[in-house]
């Protein structure tokens, strides 16, 4: 069953454009990748949202690291999150393997031509 992503950016793609996107995308966890559009995961749903990659200026990697648990906080845990900028925002996007997201960002270095890393 197919359901219309909503655009998160200004820029929005005609929905003739954005059906065999989506539908064609290559998945990574709650996201895809298309040939034009970002579509990301909000909202306990997976690629609800999407961003054209028209609108994308940069995206990079953010690592954290969880607060110490499990024996007086002896044992960390790390985060990582997708960091996308658009339209002048920025928003961090999480994922649950960081092998995952370098995966998408090696398909973005490889398949767009949008800066890839840190400024």
């Amino acid at each position: 069953m197919y359901i219309p992503s909503k655009a998160l950016s200004e820029k929005a793609l005609p929905p003739e454009v954005l059906r065999p996107d989506k539908m064609f995308c290559t998945h990574y966890e709650d996201f895809g990748l298309g040939d034009k559009a970002l579509y990301v995961g909000m909202y306990g749903l997976n690629r609800i949202g999407y961003i054209p990659l028209s609108a994308v200026t940069r995206v990079f990697k953010r690592l954290g690291v969880t607060k110490g648990f499990f024996e007086n906080g002896k044992i960390y845990g790390t985060l990582c999150y997708l960091v996308v900028c658009w339209d002048g925002k920025q928003k961090a996007y999480r994922f649950s393997h960081e092998e995952n997201l370098d995966a998408l960002l090696q398909a973005f270095r490889e398949k767009t031509d949008i800066p890839v890393g840190k400024p």
